[in-house]
Order: C-alpha cells, then sequence, then structure tokens
C-alpha cells in the first residue's frame, strides 16, 4: 500500500525528468521553437490526473481540473514575466520574479469560486495581453551561445535534479484539496527547469524565445483542462481526460504546421 501511495509521485518525476531531457536536448539541437513545443505536451500533468482518477471521484477531479484551468492564467503570467527579464538579466534575476508573480496570480485564483465561463474569460484576457507582450523576435548575431559540448553525465544528472524537484514538490501538495490540487498540478516545473538548464548554457535571448513559444502552445494546454473539466461528467474519466488530450495534441499540431509553413526549411 505504501508503494501504490508513492506511486504517482515517482510516475510524475519520471515524466517529466523525460520532458525536461528532451525538451532540453531538442532546444539545443534544433532551437527554441522544438524545446517549446515539447515542454507544453502534458507529460506531467496528465500522469497527475491519472493518479488523482485513480484516487478520486469524478467530481473531484473535475473540480481540480477547473481550478487548474483558472490557474492556469498564473502560467501564462509568468511565461511572459521570464521572457521579457531574460532578454537582460541573469537567471536569477529573471526566473526568482517570474516564479513570485505565479504564486502571487495562482494563490489569487483560489479565492475564487469560478465557473467555466468565468475561468475562461480570465484565461482570454490574460493571454490576449500575455501573446501581445511577449512576441518572439528573431535574435541578433551574437545572442545565442554556440552549445557547449555535453558531457556524458550531464543529461542523468539533468533527469535525477529534475526528478528530485518533482518528488518534492508533489510531495507537500499530498494534504491539499481539489483547488489548491489543481494549483499544484500545473506548477511549471518543466519550464523551470528548462530555464535553469538552458539560460546559462544558451543565453536568456534563447530561452526568452523558449517562452514565447511555450506561451502559445499554453493555449492549448489551457483547452485541454476546460475540456476535461467539461467532459469528466458527461462521458466519464476516461472519455473525459482523452478528449482533452486531443485537444492539446491539436493545438501542438496546428503550431507544428504553422511553424513548417513560415520555415519550411526549419
Amino acid at each position: 500500500m505504501t508503494s501504490f501511495l508513492w506511486l504517482p509521485t515517482l510516475t510524475k518525476a519520471a515524466s517529466t525528468a523525460l520532458l525536461v531531457v528532451t525538451a532540453s536536448a531538442l532546444a539545443e539541437k534544433l532551437g527554441p521553437f522544438w524545446g517549446a513545443l515539447v515542454a507544453s505536451l502534458p507529460v506531467s500533468t496528465g500522469p497527475a490526473y491519472v493518479f488523482l482518477a485513480l484516487q478520486h471521484d469524478a467530481a473531484f477531479v473535475a473540480e481540480s481540473l477547473l481550478s487548474s484551468f483558472a490557474a492556469h492564467a498564473a502560467t501564462g503570467a509568468f511565461m511572459t514575466t521570464y521572457g521579457l527579464l531574460a532578454r537582460r538579466r541573469t537567471l536569477g534575476r529573471s526566473l526568482g520574479p517570474a516564479m513570485l508573480v505565479w504564486l502571487v496570480v495562482g494563490y489569487a485564483t483560489l479565492q475564487v469560486a469560478w465557473t467555466p465561463l468565468s475561468a475562461l474569460a480570465l484565461n482570454v484576457v490574460v493571454y490576449a495581453v500575455c501573446l501581445t507582450v511577449l512576441r518572439p523576435r528573431h535574435p541578433r548575431p551574437g545572442e545565442i551561445r554556440p552549445t557547449p559540448r555535453r558531457r556524458w553525465y550531464e543529461l542523468p544528472c539533468r533527469a535525477a535534479a529534475v526528478a528530485l524537484f518533482v518528488i518534492v514538490v508533489v510531495a507537500a501538495s499530498n494534504m491539499l484539496g481539489p483547488q489548491a490540487t489543481g494549483l499544484v498540478a500545473i506548477f511549471p516545473i518543466g519550464t523551470v527547469c528548462l530555464a535553469v538548464i538552458l539560460q546559462p548554457r544558451l543565453g536568456g535571448v534563447a530561452t526568452s524565445l523558449m517562452a514565447a513559444s511555450s506561451l502559445r502552445a499554453m493555449v492549448g494546454f489551457g483547452g485541454m483542462l476546460l475540456v476535461a473539466h467539461l467532459a469528466i461528467p458527461a462521458w466519464g474519466m476516461v472519455t473525459g481526460m482523452l478528449a482533452g488530450l486531443a485537444v492539446s495534441l491539436f493545438w501542438s499540431a496546428l503550431l507544428l504546421l504553422a511553424h513548417r509553413w513560415r520555415r519550411p526549411a526549419g
């Protein structure tokens, strides 16, 4: 029984570590867009909700999803703050304020009794502002550093560090109710870890570009949360979650097609 209780945490840690390692490697090899596209997939949030579904009823999961959707506005504010500051500040002076913004906005969302419509309105306003403020710009020559040669131990160390961080965060959330659980479930662990890994290696301009690309991908992530919240009571846990996942994958496919259309050789 004890091992089962740790299984959700370990699964989320392993999936997030895999996500971050893959996204960071793609960002270094192919550019910020690809790292952002992979990082926006629900690889860590998905397992968290699967295990919530195993431990709680549909009402609890649906309420947590609504809380996650409202708090998704905090993720947009986080990425915009980090993306703007990373262009001209060090890692600590860009990531620190961004995490503070996430905490403040996320905590504020817990003080409101959200409906799907009001949470949708919040996200539309926040992401409209964020997408306007944080626009991707082409880097000037020399702004993105050449990728240094990776040592053999770097990827395993990245995975272990990310997994440990996830375990600490998830373990701290075990005593929370559905609203707070929904907030913790979408804490941007992957983006935080990517920033810590990539900004010292590639520079702030590259990670700012990644944040801008991630911001656009997060629109589909929010759609996934809303659709899953609405679909679970009507269609059941499995079908509802699959419907939400389909929205996220469809949006990512659209972004990929748009990227290919703009840059056929990319």
